[in-house]
């Protein structure tokens, strides 16, 4: 089973350098994984090192991060600049808005964004940060990002404010079972074809497995399960030693 095929290898902490981004694409090219997720501010100087190496896997570009708090017409802007050099759009959800129960608004929103992408030729994935929705605002948040068309709904920025996470009662960590659950059984209702990507907290061979199967996906193609990590040496290491 490929599953450092499905590993969207990630860096994104605010004080990153360019020595980062060499090492994140130097891992992935090493090990395999499916793409570099990145802060927009690094997306020209990895296309440029990536050429000048060779190395032709994907690049993932995250938009109006972590706290979905820019206008529609700013996060639209956004994606056409950052298409330039991104193949996949990481866009986070109108997490205000959603807060205030605006759901017009916010479906105008994704419906904006995910047509504004498609229109670039490129996929893109809402991030729809469980930390900080009741249950009730996920079932109707997932609707809306499954009946969009987005390729994708993800669990996490892995920013998440524990604090106010747990005032709601939720768990902190990013991919949550319960979650992915519950995102699986919604796509059967709105959107079979939405894939799911679990990100935050993923460590370790045994929880992309936990975390597959509870999405109900199998490994290929990696347009139906995703997995975004910080951790892709960990995980290689630790499926590894699983065999």
């Amino acid at each position: 089973m490929n599953i450092i095929g499905l590993i969207d290898n990630t860096y994104l902490r605010p004080y990153g350098t360019t020595r980062d981004i060499e090492a994140l694409i130097e891992d992935t090219a090493r090990y395999g994984a499916y793409s570099i997720t990145i802060n927009p501010v690094f997306l020209r100087y990895a296309r440029e090192y990536m050429a000048r190496k060779g190395y032709t896997f994907k690049v993932v570009a995250v938009v109006d991060f972590p706290f979905g708090a820019g206008t529609t017409e700013a996060r639209i802007d956004a994606i056409k600049r950052y298409s330039r050099y991104a193949d996949e759009l990481d866009i986070v959800a109108p997490i205000g808005l959603v807060k205030s129960g605006l759901w017009g608004e916010i479906e105008h929103d994704i419906n904006t964004v995910v047509e504004t992408a498609h229109r670039e030729g490129k996929i893109i994935k809402v991030i729809v940060e469980d930390a900080y929705t009741t249950r009730e605002e996920k079932l109707e948040l997932y609707r809306i990002v499954m009946q969009s068309g987005a390729d994708f709904v993800k669990t996490s920025t892995g920013f998440e404010e524990r604090s106010y996470a747990e005032r709601l009662g939720n768990k902190t960590g990013g991919a949550q079972l319960e979650n992915v659950r519950l995102m699986a059984e919604l796509s059967r209702r709105y959107n079979p074809r939405v894939g799911i990507k679990v990100a935050g907290g993923v460590r370790t061979y045994q929880q992309v497995l936990e975390l597959m199967s509870a999405a109900e996906r199998e490994p290929d193609p990696p347009m139906r399960f995703r997995v975004g990590t910080s951790h892709l040496v960990s995980i290689v290491e630790n499926m590894e030693s699983a065999y």
